[in-house]
């Protein structure tokens, strides 16, 4: 039984940690999620300010109750906060898997992409880890003090906040999306030759004597006059291929023709000025903004446009109040949320293929676009993108191991000097049958 304690409490420390790891460096797209849950339930009047606040409330939750669980500190609380949440969720995506309210529950952020059946099931499979911790909640033994342990869970708490407040202003450490760099957006939105197509079938509905039925082609009453024709309907049988990029179009102001091809192949390098809603877009670096646009004036290979999801009266407004003296296009609020998690944010595109993204707050200078973009080799600035995020990875993983065992050499040590290493958190109802942790 003991092993079975060990394996859950450190099944669910990993499950719950990796589940608020994703959606704490994603704060905005965490937004999108749970402002997509209560507009499904009708709670409207919350989408101001809720999803914001429990965005980032989940993401702590579920990372303090990974940490707590997987370093073995304050496991009653632990287990009926696991509880609790195993419990809350598996109903909710129950709900959504029979309503299909909302089609991506975001439970691992944008890492992994999941169906609500999917996510439900998933819930099942776990929920019975969730139960062995919980029931056995009061065998686990504490090594440190009662007060060592809260300022652990203090700090654990603050962490993540810190976290997702640094990936607001600077974007996700590890990007998630269709657009991150080293994507060529033309080639991801391209359809391969023999890819499969959708397989549609269409359905007839009838009426007689006030009762609709539905028919195929083939089984369609013909020889009985007295069925009345209602409608039809298109049902998808079988999911074709389809690209990764699928839902970016960009159109001109005056609302012609698409453009998007002729944009994604200018020559040289586009800036692309990201603004999913203009009228909440911040105005605060407006002029290192302007002062690129200039910049890309002033050569044939530089080419320098915003892409709004908002109407024109909006753009026009946004023009006039910042001096903008740019292009705008349209295209829809959904992919320029996920090219730049920013309002506004800036991409650098090299012939269709991301090279850089930037929040507003990292806006570079037309020196700094020198320097580190225009004057080296796309590729090598692509691998060192990649790099980066890579040993970003691993450097939080080690840190992360590293922290949990200095936590627990130093506090078994203090336990050690105190005479308290068979201390528990809080008194136990048979202190004889209390395993270690």
């Amino acid at each position: 039984m003991k092993i079975l304690r060990i394996i859950c409490r450190v099944l669910i420390g990993v499950l719950f940690i990796f589940s608020g790891y994703v959606k704490a460096i994603d704060p905005v797209g965490s937004q999108i999620i749970f402002s997509e849950y209560f507009s499904a339930f009708r709670l409207d009047f919350f989408i101001p300010w809720a999803p914001f606040l429990v965005a980032y409330l989940a993401s702590t939750a579920e990372l303090l109750i990974g940490c707590c669980a997987l370093m073995g500190i304050r496991m009653k609380e632990t287990a009926w906060a696991a509880m609790a949440f195993m419990i809350f969720f598996t109903i909710l995506t129950f709900i959504l898997a029979l309503t299909n309210l909302v089609t991506d529950c975001g439970c691992f952020g944008n890492a992994i992409k999941m169906t609500n059946w999917q996510t439900f099931f998933k819930n099942l499979i776990i929920l019975p880890f969730v139960i062995v911790l919980f029931l056995q909640r009061k065998r686990y033994r504490s090594f440190a003090s009662c007060r060592a342990e809260w300022i652990t869970v203090g700090i654990l708490a603050a962490l993540p906040v810190l976290l997702s407040v640094y990936c607001y202003r600077h974007l996700p450490l590890i990007d998630f999306m269709a657009y991150k760099v080293g994507v060529n957006i033309s080639d991801d939105m391209s359809y391969p030759e023999n890819a499969a197509q959708d397989e549609w079938e269409v359905v007839y509905r009838y009426e007689k004597e006030g009762k609709v039925r539905s028919f195929s082609k083939e089984t369609m009453p013909w020889q009985d006059s007295s069925w009345v024709f209602v409608s039809t309907q298109s049902i998808l049988k079988k999911k074709g291929y389809e690209p990764p990029i699928h839902d970016f179009t960009i159109t001109p102001p005056d609302g012609g023709d698409y453009v998007t091809d002729s944009i994604l192949n200018l020559p040289g390098y586009t800036f692309l000025l990201i603004m999913p809603h203009v009228e909440q877009a911040s105005t605060a670096q407006a002029d290192r903004i302007n002062a690129l646009a200039d910049y890309c004036l002033m050569r044939d290979d530089r080419h320098f446009l915003a892409l709004s999801g908002s109407d024109y009266s909006q753009n026009e407004r946004f023009a006039v109040k910042t001096g903008a003296m740019y292009p705008f296009f349209t295209t829809d609020e959904k992919p320029l949320l996920s090219m730049v998690r920013s309002n506004p944010g800036l991409l650098i595109l090299h012939e269709a293929t991301v090279l850089a993204k930037y929040s507003r707050f990292d806006i570079p200078t037309p020196a700094q676009v020198e320097a580190k973009i225009t004057g080296q080799n796309p590729d090598k600035i692509i691998a060192g993108y990649i790099t980066r995020e890579q040993l970003t990875t691993d450097l939080l993983a080690l840190l992360f191991a590293v922290a949990m065992i200095l936590w627990g050499v130093v506090f078994r040590q203090l336990a050690k000097r105190a005479g308290n290493t068979a201390l528990s958190a809080e008194p136990v109802d048979d202190p004889a049958k209390i395993d270690e942790i």
